[in-house]
């Protein structure tokens, strides 16, 4: 008759009485051990318990009562990275939230609690609520997965109305001006002001654009390259505007080997917004609460100008990639006054 399986002890090894802890158990009618590499009896006990929760094997989902939070963001971490783009969001979002709700079950998420992370974390409403947002796709990731029995709700604060922030031609003209004064971003910068006030495109659209993707010949970007992961914020291939060409070759006579547009010393530049902000303020341009300029700025700013020109909508979604919603409800106010903006500039 084979022997009952037994609970796991954790005993000096019996072949050796100065060796190290090892855990005994019996399985399937056999003795079994493992060393857990310590004579320490406070380490082989934290050793003997990593090794169970390793050895247990899920059986189904769990109540949210019997799963911690950090575990739910860690499966979202390992799940959902691989396949995004901007996993530098989910990152920070995750180092953020971990302190408060690291030791808390899935369950103890409710609206006073969420209200509490607000109080504890004070950042602006639009940063918690894209950590909550995070937080609430790790939930729903953990119920698809089979973590957790049921979905939890997590309350998040409502979205703030923002203010339409664009740059008066003048107001231009001084950015493009100051960024070729800010030291180690002077041969870069004023073409990133450039290409995104003449394309109107996000800050990480250019600066993951690679001269593969601009074609001179047949005069358009690709700013949705074959291979790259599509997300939700849509790239257009767009025409090249006239006032951009000879910037861009320029840029290419002078650094012919270049793969990225935006580099420096021949390396791809991973965010701009330290050199950006030395340069607004280098330019005197008033940037505080909604006046605030920030590189999304520049694609408020091309809309606007697009809108105030009178440019066709439906032409201006395709160049943007925007859709005529988004359009019409944060530039639809701007009445055809056409500024020479970006003639001035550039």
């Amino acid at each position: 008759m084979p022997r009952p399986k037994s609970e796991p002890k954790l005993e000096i090894d019996r072949k050796n009485p100065v060796g190290n802890y090892y855990i005994y158990w019996t399985e399937n009618g056999r003795s079994r051990e493992k060393s857990t590499g310590t004579r320490d009896r406070g380490e082989a006990e934290l050793r003997k318990a990593e090794w169970l929760i390793g050895r247990e094997k899920p059986k189904g989902p769990k109540e949210p009562g019997q799963v911690l939070i950090a575990e739910v963001l860690n499966n979202y971490m390992v799940k959902r990275l691989p396949k995004v783009v901007d996993r530098e969001r989910i990152q920070y979002a995750v180092s953020a939230m971990l302190p408060f709700w690291r030791d808390r079950y899935v369950d103890d998420i409710t609206e006073g609690s969420c209200d509490d992370y607000l109080a504890w974390r004070k950042r602006a409403p639009e940063t918690m609520r894209r950590e909550l947002g995070v937080l609430a796709a790790a939930i729903n990731r953990a119920f698809r997965d089979g973590l957790i029995s049921r979905r939890i709700t997590v309350f998040r604060p409502p979205p703030v109305e923002g203010r339409i922030r664009f740059l008066e031609c003048h107001e231009a003209v001084k950015l493009v001006r100051a960024a070729a004064r800010v030291e180690r971003a002077a041969g870069h910068l004023p073409l990133f002001l450039a290409i995104g006030l003449l394309t109107g495109q996000r800050k990480d659209t250019i600066l993951s654009l690679k001269w593969e993707d601009v074609d001179f010949a047949q005069g358009f970007i690709d700013w949705n390259p074959i291979g790259r992961t599509r997300t939700r914020k849509e790239r257009p291939r767009s025409s090249i505007p006239k006032r951009l060409v000879k910037h861009l070759k320029r840029r290419r006579r002078l650094y012919p080997h270049d793969e990225y547009v935006i580099t420096y010393q021949g390396h791809p530049i991973k965010d701009i917004k330290s050199s950006f902000r030395i340069a607004v303020s280098l330019a005197g341009i008033v940037s505080t609460g909604h006046r605030k300029v920030v590189p999304h700025t520049l694609r408020h700013t091309c809309a606007t100008w697009l809108m105030q020109k009178g440019v066709d909508k439906h032409e201006a979604c395709g160049f943007l990639g925007m859709t005529r919603e988004t359009l019409e409800k944060n530039y639809g106010h701007h009445h055809p006054q056409y500024q020479m903006g970006a003639r001035d500039a550039f």
